[in-house]
């Protein structure tokens, strides 16, 4: 078929292509610059200098995380002498409307090759390169360290914190004068503004003087409202960032804040060093170039050790482990994603440490996220370490448990002063005191270690393995006796009597505690002006009042795991922080209060004044969070088949402000109700009549336990 007119060009799919140019000029880099008949082109990729705004700002947000980049970046420059100037335990700029701050300055001065006009123009300043392909190698320029830089962005880190970066750098050949130096300033503002052209840096009085050593000094002013740790807190911080081991590496950190004086400010230095985490030694696992993957694929080798910490961590800095490519830290984890439901997942959770090297995660494919805060997972080698990582973590687990729970013991009975009390309340008793201490021990075995701080909580443990110590020193003596004694009768009556006296000391212990709390209880609403506050302290701690079957043995730890774990949850999702306990923090007011009862349920309990009259706005705040938490515990199996029961009780006196709506909701739902505080104290009172009589018997004659 003829086809009259010019030649159609030939095309691809949907999209027609572009004639060929015969006749193309060039520019002087070498692309092809447009010809008499382009239409467009040639085809340029243009950054935005708000592109900062992204690489530094949204990345490095701590002042840990910016030095840890400085320091990076002068390691790659071969220094073997780095000092850094900060105020320790200050922020960095005033709030919002408050008078503005001291001027502070951070420093950071090295002794590497510095670097010349021309390399600041073509290394420093140019953004986004990867240093290693520009340069044709991976290794610094003396000293052949594996450079840790790649990416080209970490010179914007300090934006992250900062407005004014000042490089002062002395490289090059020497002269007869010395070292020529280069100074510049650096003014985000001036940068951030939608445009593609050179941004021109402001040049230094220093510029084009000499010196007569090489390196460099990066100054960092005009701050965010950030904060700088303690000197305690930011040596861990820091010492977590690298895990250079070399002689020919030396930083060190100087506190420039004056008040010295202050609690935790007295810290003059430290020297960047080995992370210290106290260890139980009998769980550590080293690995010493482990070779890792699948069969058939060249090995790939491991570095390091994992263990449990001695200790609850101090901060997030010292859990989990953390994992280094090149001596900088890439990635921390807490459990190498292992999937939940092992033996001795808990203990992971809470005390797993380690420091592990894979240097091949920053080789030929980069598989570090740009922030350097973590590695892409889902890559093929990402699916290897990690697959290799939940493997180790899940044999640590098994053989660390009975390490773990021999040290909550320890903990514990450090606590109650154990040893020191029984001997005093039993002198000549070894084998009663020997029953009280395992008693102890199997009790507080799987607890949250640092429910050991908590005075109240140690003591209810100790008077329940008192409660228990007599019935099994019966069985043990029972055993004895069928083996020593022909006809034991009498000494088989006199335990059992020891045994009843037991049971009815334990009865009368509790009996007096609630005794007090529905005493209190009575008078709080008989008053008539208490606020709600003591209303939520009193049902917290005495759950019962809801539940009268309710009983505490190995509820509280699990309880005060789903509410850390719900809290956090929660402000991920909705970024609120609630509250969820008007116990742990005095100062805060709770949103409700999260209580758990016999089988398996976890309550949402609101807790209005006497007399308070519900509003809807309060009533389906409160029914999200039930929505809320029910959602969580299907995310989370680990606590959802612990509490599958779960409600949303209303303590108030008057809900005739709610609509017709939420009053049939209220009256129909089976995991939502409504109980007035009169309501509450009538169950309660009922409820215990029978075992109030049986305390009060015990009162009259307490030397009649055999009566019928």
């Amino acid at each position: 078929m003829t086809h009259v007119g010019p030649e159609r060009p030939e095309t691809d799919g949907l999209f027609p292509a572009v004639p060929r140019q015969k006749d193309r000029s060039h520019d002087v880099s070498g692309r092809s610059a447009p010809g008499p008949g382009d239409a467009a082109g040639p085809y340029r990729m243009r950054i935005s200098r708000l592109t900062v705004d992204k690489l530094g700002i949204k990345l490095y947000d701590r002042v840990s995380a910016v030095l840890a980049e400085i320091i990076a970046n002068a390691y790659d420059a071969d220094a073997t002498e780095v000092k850094v100037r900060l105020p320790f335990g200050t922020w960095l700029a005033s709030p919002a409307g408050k008078p503005a701050a001291d001027q502070y300055e951070i420093s950071v001065e090295d002794n590497g090759h510095g670097m010349t006009a021309d390399e600041v123009n073509t290394h420093y300043l140019l953004v986004g390169s990867d240093r290693r392909g520009r340069f044709g190698k991976d290794t610094s320029r003396l000293k052949g360290r594996r450079v840790m830089g790649r990416k080209g962005i970490g010179k914007l880190a300090p934006f992250g914190i900062c407005r004014t970066v000042e490089v002062i750098t002395a490289g090059g050949e020497p002269t007869v004068q010395g070292y020529r130096v280069s100074h510049i300033k650096l003014h985000l503002d001036d940068m951030m503004f939608d445009s593609e052209d050179d941004y021109l840096p402001e040049v230094g009085h220093l510029d084009g003087t000499f010196r007569e050593h090489h390196g460099t000094s990066i100054r960092l002013t005009d701050f965010n409202r950030k904060l700088v740790p303690k000197g305690e807190e930011l040596h861990r911080q820091l010492c977590a960032r690298f895990g250079i081991r070399r002689d020919d590496w030396d930083v060190e950190i100087f506190n420039t804040r004056e008040s010295e004086a202050l609690p935790g400010l007295a810290q003059e230095s430290f020297r960047l060093g080995e992370l210290s985490i106290d260890l139980q030694e009998d769980t550590k696992v080293t690995f010493d170039r482990t070779l890792i993957g699948p069969e058939g694929s060249d090995p790939l080798p491991v570095s390091g050790w994992l263990a449990f910490a001695k200790n609850p961590y101090k901060d997030e800095v010292m859990a989990g482990v953390r994992i280094y490519a090149r001596g900088k830290i890439v990635a921390t984890t807490r459990d190498f994603g292992a999937t939940s439901g092992f033996t001795g997942e808990w203990s992971v959770r809470s005390y797993l440490t380690g420091e592990i090297h894979v240097e091949w995660l920053d080789e030929d494919e980069d598989l570090v996220r740009s922030d350097r805060q973590d590695i892409i997972w889902t890559s093929d080698l990402g699916q290897v370490l990690q697959t290799w990582g939940a493997k180790q973590v899940k044999e640590l687990a098994k053989r660390g448990r009975s390490s773990v729970q021999r040290r909550t013991r320890e903990v514990f009975e450090q606590a109650a002063d154990l040893d020191a009390r029984l001997l005093v309340e039993a002198p000549g008793d070894p084998q009663y005191r020997n029953s009280v201490k395992e008693a102890f021990r199997v009790l507080v075995a799987d607890s949250d270690r640092e429910a050991a701080s908590d005075p109240q909580r140690v003591e209810r443990y100790l008077q329940l393995s008192k409660n228990i110590a007599p019935h099994k020193e019966l069985l043990e003596t029972l055993h004895q006796v069928s083996k020593e004694v022909d006809s034991p009768l009498d000494i088989v009556l006199a335990l059992f009597q020891k045994a009843r006296v037991a049971e009815f000391y334990a009865l009368g212990q509790v009996a007096q505690e609630r005794v007090e709390v529905v005493t209190r209880l009575r008078q709080l609403i008989t008053d008539g002006a208490t606020l709600e506050r003591p209303l939520q302290e009193l049902i917290e701690k005495a759950p019962w009042l809801l539940a009268p079957e309710w009983t505490p043995l190995g509820m509280n730890d699990a309880l005060e795991r789903v509410r850390n774990s719900f809290e956090s949850w929660y402000f991920k999702k909705s970024n609120q922080l609630i509250a969820t306990t008007a116990i742990r923090d005095p100062e805060r007011r709770p949103d409700f209060v999260l209580l758990n009862g016999p089988r398996g349920t976890i309550w949402v309990v609101e807790i209005k004044r006497v007399d308070y009259h519900l509003t809807d706005d309060e009533f389906t705040r409160a029914v999200d969070y039930l929505e809320s938490l029910e959602e969580f515990l299907d995310d989370t199996p680990e606590f959802g088949a612990t509490f599958p029961i779960r409600r949303l009780t209303f303590i108030v006196d008057h809900i005739d402000r709610l609509s017709r709506t939420n009053r049939r909701l209220l009256k129909e739902s089976v995991n939502v109700e409504r109980r007035s505080w009169y309501d509450l104290l009538e169950q309660t009172d009922q409820a215990h009549q029978d075992f109030l009589r049986k305390v009060e018997k015990l009162r009259r004659d307490p030397g009649g336990l055999d009566a019928p």
